[in-house]
């Protein structure tokens, strides 16, 4: 075989032809494996990955092979071009080809440099891995490999079409139940956009959910990043010309409540970036739609499986009548990194038996990574004596926090270019999407999302004339709130008071002087309703007490608290003449 090395995927469509057309004689054509997939990654992720596509020729300068690689801007090793995106991997060529094509690309990545290699989601059942052991060692390689993911699937070949036999799905008068419920609004059906002009209206209200079920699980979606949206964006508009595109949604009336980012190709259906609305979650919308899935597909005699891909969640296995083990593999030139891989997952494994110890070593691993993040930002003399204050802190402090009241003498000057809205899910993953490379930020929107369904609270945010969410603050009842701060709770000062807290304004939005207009305007909303509202800072927080009091918000008291060891002791200290009736001594 004659190799040819690009570092950049040509966009010509006889390559396209040949390329597509190796993957039909790989045995296990694959979605994942097409020119139209490795394409929209390059487009999407190019900051970050180099692609290393070796195109193997024979004698006749006919394409007989396919390694699309690539090589990651920040850390020095291969991989697989499409490791991040697909559910599959692998090299491309006929069975009979496979071995010389892996010894070939082997070596030419040996010729390169390349210390490491990690082929991530290799079928278990590919020629390649067979291959990768037989020709590691002799092309400088050591090869580790162990299981990377089972993936259920539902196969219908059992099936007898002729006889028009129907699927048997698990749990069936459940999904009775819930379609029922869910169709009172209207007929339950399953909408599939396929060209470019149907997924392109789709796909927008497809991401916002995705990131908006995944805030309310305690998660970022992957859809938050700029990237993965142009890259399925791209992907659609690649594939919607062959018709392997399938967004699906499932729709009661006008209205959808699950959608399926998927394709079909080959005889599979894939089941391959699914979400749902979740205020339906009761009905196990998703389930629903998964179980329309396969009973359609069983109904379609070119479609044999139904692919439900990477990821061991319970309701897969449910469903599933076989699976698919794809494996991890990994390269190294060193025999000293090859054994520390051996090691590190052998200890991880043992780590795995005992849910003490995991808990254990996953606490070790964010405080190591929490510092490490710390000594990039910061200097080792500046890290360690922030760890020597809060070691110190942890014996013995004196903390102070004002109160203030949100009340004002003189009325904020308009601007219509700001106003307030109240935070709901879709707010949220919007919010989640502006800011996804703010760290921080994402945290707090995840805080967010736990608060939604606590009635007492209510979260508001301040947008900028283009709509977006520059500004957060919540608000809830004074008595019984819980100080973080003084660790403790406080006699309120009035029966109908209201307390504004954790408020926070995204890294790419401080300085403008978003946080006193968002006070302003969410007291004034809250005396609309007869209440009074009420601001804090601690004392140590010059940036908020100072935009508090250029508002002109009066200080009414303060709390001190002194702490030794697990004794504290509070006690107020009134900065206004009436407050002695309206709070007492606190201690």
């Amino acid at each position: 075989m004659r190799l040819v090395l690009l570092k950049q995927i040509v966009e010509d469509e006889n390559l396209r032809h040949q390329w597509n057309a190796l993957v039909e004689r790989t045995g296990d054509p694959q979605v994942f494996y097409t020119y139209e997939w490795a394409l929209a990654v390059q487009r999407a992720y190019s900051d970050s990955l180099a692609p290393r596509i070796w195109l193997a020729y024979d004698g006749q300068d006919s394409l007989r092979g396919v390694a699309a690689l690539a090589t990651s801007v920040v850390e020095d090793q291969f991989s697989f071009l499409c490791a991040t995106t697909g559910d599959y991997c692998d090299f491309l060529s006929a069975p009979e080809d496979r071995s010389v094509l892996v010894e070939a690309v082997l070596l030419e990545l040996r010729k390169e440099g390349a210390r490491k290699v990690t082929l991530t989601n290799l079928p278990a059942d590919s020629p390649t891995f067979r291959a990768i052991e037989e020709q590691a060692r002799g092309s400088g390689y050591y090869c580790f490999q162990r299981l990377a993911y089972v993936c259920a699937q539902f196969s219908l070949r059992a099936l007898d079409r002729m006889k028009n036999e129907k699927v048997s799905i698990a749990r069936p008068k459940m999904i009775r139940r819930s379609l029922k419920a869910m169709g009172s609004e209207g007929a339950v059906r399953l909408d599939h956009a396929r060209s470019w002009d149907e997924v392109t209206a789709v796909l927008p209200q497809f991401m916002k959910a995705h990131v908006a079920r995944f805030l309310v699980t305690g998660r970022i979606s992957n859809i938050a990043r700029a990237e993965r949206r142009v890259f399925l964006t791209e992907l659609a508009k690649l594939l919607s010309s062959s018709d392997w595109v399938c967004l699906t949604r499932m729709m009661t009336g006008e209205k959808a409540v699950a959608w399926n980012y998927g394709f079909q190709f080959h005889g599979s259906w894939f089941w391959y970036q699914p979400t749902f609305d979740s205020r339906v979650e009761k009905h196990s919308p998703g389930y629903c739609l998964l179980a329309k899935i396969i009973e359609e597909a069983g109904e379609n005699s070119q479609i044999h499986t139904v692919d439900l891909g990477l990821g061991a969640e319970e309701y897969k296995d449910r469903v599933s009548n076989q699976s698919r083990k794809t494996l991890y593999v990994r390269l190294n030139t060193s025999a000293a990194e090859h054994m520390y891989e051996i090691g590190r997952y052998h200890l991880a494994k043992l780590a795995k038996a005992s849910s003490k110890v995991e808990r254990g070593v996953r606490a070790v691993g964010a405080a190591v990574n929490s510092l490490s993040k710390r000594l990039k930002v910061n200097s080792i003399r500046e890290t360690i004596s922030w760890v020597l204050r809060r070691i110190r802190t942890s014996l013995l402090a004196r903390d102070e926090v004002f109160f203030y009241e949100l009340v004002r003498n003189r009325p904020l000057s308009e601007s219509k270019a700001l106003s307030l809205s109240r935070i709901d899910l879709d707010l949220l993953a919007t919010a989640a999407m502006q800011y996804a490379d703010d760290e921080g930020t994402l945290a707090y929107l995840l805080r967010c999302a736990k608060r939604l369904h606590i009635e007492e609270y209510a979260g508001f945010a301040l947008l900028n004339g283009e709509g977006q969410a520059v500004h957060f603050t919540w608000a809830g009842p004074f008595g019984g709130f819980h100080w973080a701060e003084l660790n403790s709770t406080l006699p309120t000062p009035s029966p109908d008071a209201v307390v504004l807290f954790d408020s926070w304004t995204p890294v790419s939005q401080r300085g403008r002087g978003y946080y006193a207009p968002t006070l302003v305007l969410v007291a004034e909303s809250i005396q609309q309703q007869g209440k009074r509202a009420w601001g804090f800072s601690a004392a140590t927080n010059t940036s908020s007490i100072r935009g508090l009091e250029k508002m002109g918000f009066p200080r009414r008291f303060s709390i001190v608290r002194r702490k030794f060891l697990w004794w504290q002791r509070l006690s107020r200290h009134a900065t206004g003449s009436t407050m002695k009736s309206e709070v007492p001594a606190v201690c």
